[in-house]
């Protein structure tokens, strides 16, 4: 059963996806960044022309494996987290069909938190793939408003 310490850790979890540079990093991540390997996350993660982007995937990928890590620990309710957080859910379906390849790259550690903390949700590789499919369609979309003319970051080509 949740208390109410695990109550204020969920809003301060919350407060901080509110952070402005960390909204700019979730719409990112959720709304503009579709990788189909591990190398574009890498070429992201190592992009001198936008670095930023780079940070933005850092940033929301840190914040739920810590997330996760408080989760695992001990320090906040399992069943509390998963009723209040979702976006976890979709940040990981985006990665882990990469995950092996990512720990080549990073090391054998790379979001083993949000890992284990995903695995241990009831039915979560049906829950993954329902996501995959919804992203696939969101991205295929993104792509299609580029292509028209349309800039995520403001203003269009006509």
């Amino acid at each position: 059963m949740a208390t109410h310490e695990d109550a204020q850790l969920i809003l301060k979890l919350y407060e901080l996806r509110r952070d402005p540079v960390m909204r700019e990093a979730r719409d990112f991540v959720a709304f503009k960044f579709f990788p189909e390997s591990a190398q574009d996350i890498k070429d992201l993660l190592f992009d001198k022309r936008n670095p930023v982007y780079g940070a933005y995937w850092r940033q929301v990928t840190t914040y739920w494996d810590m997330a996760a890590a408080l989760v695992n620990h001990g320090a906040l309710d399992e069943a509390l987290f998963f009723d209040t957080n979702t976006e976890c859910f979709a940040v990981f379906a985006k990665m882990e069909p990469f995950l092996p390849e990512l720990r080549d790259m990073f090391g054998p550690w790379y979001m083993v938190n949000l890992e284990k903390l995903i695995r241990r949700y009831p039915n979560y590789s049906e829950r993954l793939a329902g996501l995959r499919t919804r992203l696939k369609l969101y991205g295929e979309a993104y792509k299609s408003r580029k292509t028209r003319g349309f800039h995520p970051e403001g203003g269009s080509d006509e």
